[in-house]
């Protein structure tokens, strides 16, 4: 009978049929990446339940790359930088935008939008007129620190995406936590020696507020708007020199701080003033969660 039982389990093995006492466990040496999905392994963009995430981040796409666009006066000879946020609202500064306001003449009379890529309006070749610019309550009283502004326009743009996959709508950033230790910076710099506003974008490293506060001790003269110093609010990156000669303190547009996580895309920060000393090679910006309430009730007002 033992000899019988030996010979069975021999042939068991020898014909594959092993019993399941034989075979072998488990383990984490037998997980591979090849096939992530096969152990429940999901990419995350956005990790909160739906239902309680903001309305600047249901709102918007995930993808992997935004529109920069500049907004136009007929009646001056500059622009203001700024981004998509819905189909028809731009998040922009309110500094620029007060320049070119003229006094109490309607924005919508000689204010427009326009992209680089003007097929993706289709519509009087990428022009948007301005239908109403929304300042932030408090920036009367503290321009650098409030420096945002909501653009309304007259039409609404596709709220789609083109064939590359770029989308010309940007979520806004909730946290004052930064998940990406880097920042994206699309900005025009004026082109020496034509002066013509060139396009670049800029990969920069975020500093800690000790770093920079550091670096703004190096100024010859302290930044007059900036009354109250730097502010929990606001956040600082470090010129990498990594696009151009053109510097920091050089005439630039300095458009909003973007940042991806995944393939989404966030603007994080708005430029407070441009610091024109060349002693130090950082920029400070104004947390947009910090505005969040404001934005979102002007955009999306009623929602919740």
């Amino acid at each position: 009978m033992l000899r019988m039982s030996s010979y069975v389990l021999l042939s068991a093995l020898l014909l594959g049929t092993v019993p399941a006492e034989v075979s072998q466990s488990f383990n984490s040496v037998n997980i591979t990446t090849v096939d992530p999905l096969r152990y429940h392994a999901l990419q995350l963009f956005n990790n909160d339940h739906t239902s309680r995430k903001r309305l600047a981040i249901r709102k918007c796409f995930s993808h992997n790359f935004l529109y920069p666009l500049k907004i136009f006066s007929t009646e001056e000879p500059y622009f203001c930088a700024a981004v998509f946020i819905s189909q028809d609202s731009l998040l922009t500064t309110a500094l620029c935008m007060k320049m070119m306001q003229h006094g109490e003449e309607h924005p919508s009379n000689h204010m427009f939008v326009m992209v680089d890529r003007e097929e993706v309006f289709f519509y009087e070749h990428g022009r948007r007129y301005v239908s109403k610019v929304f300042f932030h309550p408090k920036f009367d009283d503290e321009p650098a620190y409030y420096n945002v502004a909501v653009v309304k326009l007259r039409n609404s743009v596709r709220y789609d995406r083109d064939t590359t996959g770029r989308s010309h709508v940007a979520c806004l950033y909730p946290n004052k936590h930064m998940r990406n230790p880097q920042a994206i910076l699309g900005e025009w710099y004026e082109f020496q020696p034509e002066q013509n506003p060139s396009f670049r974008w800029l990969d920069l490293p975020f500093i800690t507020r000790k770093e920079c506060n550091a670096e703004l001790a190096k100024m010859k003269r302290p930044v007059p708007e900036l009354t109250r110093g730097l502010q929990e609010s606001q956040l600082c990156v470090r010129d990498s020199h990594n696009a151009s000669l053109t510097r920091f303190c050089d005439p630039r547009s300095s458009g909003p701080l973007l940042m991806t996580l995944g393939s989404t895309v966030y603007v994080v920060g708005l430029p407070t003033v441009h610091i024109d000393d060349c002693t130090v090679d950082i920029e400070v910006f104004n947390r947009v969660s910090h505005y969040l309430d404001w934005i979102e009730s002007v955009v999306w007002p009623g929602q919740e």
